[in-house]
């Protein structure tokens, strides 16, 4: 009877204890275990991600606001940020629900990143950065764009093309003097439009959100002469009003 017990107590710990662990796998590159996320992304060490986004394949989608991306990202990623009108530009600027992605993303967002790409057949993601641009910052170099205000843009004095990427129907009710008219949906194409040059490239949209998104493209395609101004046209308008 007191074998019983005991074998039964032992038979309880062992399950009890394999409950509470962390669900976690080994994973099929050898590169040791992976932790996942409750959506199923792989959580991936600085190295893992590493090695995978070398693939020729694979792009970096970093869903962070458009102000922090700016400040410092992963030299090659798109930014699409999660705050704003995401489902509408994800498609738009990365059509293929099959493409690989691995993500930067803010800790707080990561569970509705990963349901909101499921839910937008975006199923290709092959995990995300743990500890997120923190991560990376702290080993590897990270590329940044200047984020003129709209008062500095009009105080500037070197010479440069304006790239308006809002619709050709929001540019025809009003623009900048000397602007360009490349909408976010031309941007596939958009190194057969400007060439790379070293001509300083000033880029902005109706407030601020696009032309993150075009500015990324851009810095991915190798274009190194690109500013955002910070509030887009709206803030441009309200500064020549003023002026």
């Amino acid at each position: 009877m007191n074998n019983r017990v005991l074998i039964t107590t032992l038979i309880w710990g062992i399950l009890t204890c394999n409950s509470t662990l962390p669900a976690q796998t080994k994973s099929h590159s050898g590169q040791g275990e992976l932790q996942y996320t409750v959506t199923g992304l792989p959580v991936l060490s600085l190295k893992q991600f590493k090695k995978l986004r070398a693939q020729a394949d694979v792009v970096v989608l970093d869903t962070r606001s458009a102000d922090e991306f700016l400040k410092e990202f992963i030299p090659g990623a798109i930014n699409i940020g999660f705050k704003g009108p995401f489902d509408t530009f994800l498609a738009e600027v990365i059509p293929d629900r099959n493409q690989k992605l691995l993500l930067v993303v803010e800790p707080q967002d990561l569970t509705a990143v990963g349901e909101r790409l499921v839910q937008l057949g975006y199923t290709a993601a092959i995990g995300v950065l743990e500890g997120g641009m923190k991560r990376w910052k702290a080993r590897e170099s990270v590329d940044s764009v200047v984020n003129f205000t709209a008062q500095k843009f009009g105080e500037r004095s070197d010479p440069g093309h304006i790239v308006d990427v809002r619709t050709e129907k929001e540019f025809d009710k009003g623009h900048i003097d000397n602007a360009m008219n490349i909408p976010l949906s031309d941007f596939a194409n958009f190194g057969e439009t400007l060439e790379k040059d070293g001509t300083q490239l000033y880029v902005h949209c109706q407030s601020g959100y696009r032309s993150a998104v075009a500015v990324s493209i851009l810095r991915a395609k190798g274009f190194k002469n690109v500013c955002n101004i910070q509030g887009g046209y709206k803030a441009l308008k309200d500064e020549i009003k003023e002026n």
